[in-house]
């Protein structure tokens, strides 16, 4: 007799929840975008693209969205859900939520493109790849976090498409990490994770810009000596070990009912 895969139903619960919400999401961007971009290309002025929009708020969108994915835990235990089928599901759920991203901000890129091209738009030369950074710890930190390494879709839309999905998915697996911490633990334990999750953050994108030959800067700025090969294996070990503390953190969890 076949056990039923629960992991899976986690997937496809977790998975068809946070979508919804990103089509919300990713709908307000496309209408905020829709309507800066009109007035800016009738005025004469550079336009600045959907996918460039979700780059960077995407950040933001799915570090909250990990830092609520521990909230789904007591829900699944109390419905009989073991916290391995948990865990498994909600990773799988958060890699297909960031493929999905990308893929539907890519999309609507093509889209864009051509609109803007017969309205005879011009792209905004973009700079989110040259961080100013003037020596304030804390604004370069800070400034560090949010921007992550980009590629212009008009250049590249499948590597543009690829980063993107790393950048969100690595966040969101921090963003998961750091709740877990808070979850199982005090406010202290809570506050080291976060110091962990910027240094993992940190490292992500310095490995990230040393495999697309960009600018290495901030933090682990002397790593740039690094070959891309090791680079890459960096984040994959960033990935991989995200993903293991967080197991730990809650494979055995006291359930907060």
């Amino acid at each position: 007799m076949n056990q039923p895969n629960y992991s899976m139903k986690v997937t496809t619960g977790m998975y068809v929840v946070q979508l919804m919400w990103t089509l919300a999401f990713l709908g307000v961007m496309l209408i905020i975008n829709i309507a800066k971009n009109v007035y800016a290309g009738f005025q004469g002025n550079e336009v600045e693209g959907f996918f460039n929009s979700v780059f960077i708020a995407g950040n933001v969108y799915m570090l909250i969205l990990g830092l609520i994915a521990i909230n789904f835990l007591p829900y699944f235990v109390g419905n009989g859900i073991t916290r391995k089928d948990y865990f498994i599901g909600s990773t799988i759920a958060s890699l297909l939520l960031s493929i999905s991203i990308a893929v539907i901000t890519v999309v609507i890129f093509f889209i864009e493109k051509l609109i803007f091209n017969m309205l005879d738009f011009t792209y905004k030369i973009q700079t989110i790849n040259e961080l100013d950074l003037d020596g304030n710890i804390i604004g370069d930190t800070i400034q560090s976090i949010i921007l992550s390494p980009y590629v212009d879709p008009n250049e590249n839309w499948l590597l543009a498409m690829l980063v993107l999905t790393v950048n969100i998915f690595v966040i969101y697996l921090l963003g998961w990490f750091i709740s877990a911490s808070f979850y199982r633990f005090d406010w202290l334990i809570g506050l080291v994770s976060i110091v962990i999750a910027v240094v993992f953050k940190l490292l992500k994108d310095t490995f990230l810009r040393i495999t697309l030959d960009l600018p290495v800067v901030g933090w682990f700025s002397t790593l740039d000596f690094l070959p891309m090969s090791i680079a890459l294996v960096g984040i994959a070990l960033i990935i991989v070990i995200s993903i293991y503390l967080t197991r730990i953190l809650t494979k055995r969890v006291v359930i907060k009912m």
